[in-house]
C-alpha cells in the first residue's frame, strides 16, 4: 500500500495530489482495494450508520424538541443532523410511497363542485379545457386526476418558499435573514407532512383495520382532523418561543395566527397552483 505522502495523479481533473482525495475536485484515490468486495460492504456499511445516526436523530429532534434542528442548523451546529431540504425531500418520498392517501391531492370533481369555496375559478378553466375533449367531461376528468396524482406530491415543495415569506412577515424583526426563516419553514413543512400526511393515515388504516365503524372519526373535519391540527399549533407555540425566542404569551397567539395563514395557504393557494398546473398539462 501506498504511503500517504505518494504522490497521485486525479483521474478527474488530472491534479496531482497527495493522501487520499484529489485537493482541487475532491474525487477520491482509486486503487486496487478500492475494486475490492470488502471495501464495497466498507462504503455500505459507512452509509448505513452515517444514515441512521444522522436521519434519526434529526427525526427525534424534529418532533420532540421543536426549532432546535433549524436553531442549530443556523448557528453552525450542522454535522450530526440530515440537511433540512434533504430530510424535507426524504419526507416527500415517503409521502409519495402511499398513493391510497390523497393527502392534498383533490379529484377534479372536488374543484368543480360548488362545495369547493373557489369553484367558480375552477369551472371556468374546466370548461375552457374541456373544448379540447370535445365536450367529453369524463374523459378529462381521468386525465386530470392522473396527472394531479403524480404532481401533487412533488409540487409540495413550492410550500417550503412561501412558508419562509409567512414567517419572515411575522418574525423579520427577530431573524432578519429571510435564510433563517427557510430553513425553519422547511422543518415545519417536513413535521407537518410526516405529522398530517403520514403518521396520521397509518393510525388511521391501522385502527379502521380494528374497528371499521372508526372511520368517520378520521373523516376530513372530523375530530381526528381537529385534534391533529391542536397537536400541531401547540407545537408550533414551543417551536416558536425556541427559535424566534418569544414570551409564552407571545407564542400560543402567533401560533395559531400563523398555522391558521398556514392552513388558507395550504388549502386554496398550493391547491388552486396544483389545478391550474394539471389543467395546463393535460
Amino acid at each position: 500500500m501506498k504511503d500517504k505522502t505518494s504522490t497521485h495523479i486525479c483521474k478527474a481533473c488530472n491534479n496531482s495530489f497527495t493522501r487520499k482525495y484529489c485537493n482541487q475536485c475532491g474525487e477520491k484515490f482509486f486503487d486496487e482495494h478500492s475494486k475490492s468486495v470488502s471495501h464495497l460492504g466498507e462504503e455500505a456499511f459507512h452509509f448505513l450508520t452515517h444514515f441512521e445516526g444522522s436521519f434519526f436523530t434529526t427525526l427525534k429532534t424534529v418532533f420532540f424538541k421543536p426549532g432546535k434542528l433549524s436553531i442549530d442548523y443556523c448557528n453552525g451546529i450542522r454535522k450530526k443532523y440530515f440537511k433540512p431540504v434533504p430530510f424535507f425531500l426524504f419526507i416527500v418520498v415517503l409521502y409519495l410511497l402511499f398513493p391510497r392517501f390523497q393527502g392534498l391531492n383533490m379529484r377534479l370533481d372536488t374543484y368543480v363542485s360548488k362545495d369547493y369555496n373557489y369553484h367558480h375559478l375552477a369551472l371556468a378553466v374546466a370548461k375552457k379545457k374541456l373544448i379540447q375533449y370535445n365536450g367529453d367531461y369524463a374523459a378529462m376528468a381521468v386525465a386530470y386526476d392522473t396527472k394531479s396524482a403524480k404532481l401533487a406530491k412533488p409540487l409540495i415543495f413550492i410550500m417550503i418558499p412561501v412558508t419562509g415569506l409567512l414567517l419572515f412577515g411575522f418574525f423579520y424583526k427577530k431573524r432578519g435573514y429571510y435564510f433563517d426563516h427557510l430553513i425553519y419553514a422547511t422543518e415545519f413543512n417536513a413535521l407537518y407532512i410526516g405529522f398530517s400526511y403520514l403518521l396520521v393515515p397509518l393510525l388511521m388504516v391501522a385502527i379502521g383495520s380494528i374497528f371499521p365503524s372508526s372511520i368517520s372519526f378520521f373523516a376530513d373535519d372530523g375530530p381526528a382532523w381537529i385534534i391533529s391540527n391542536c397537536i400541531v399549533c401547540i407545537y408550533l407555540a414551543f417551536a416558536f418561543r425556541r427559535f424566534y425566542n418569544l414570551k409564552w404569551m407571545v407564542a400560543w397567539p402567533f401560533a395559531l395566527l400563523f398555522f391558521a395563514c398556514y392552513l388558507l395557504l395550504l388549502g386554496y393557494f398550493y391547491k388552486m397552483v396544483l389545478y391550474y398546473c394539471v389543467m395546463f398539462l393535460i
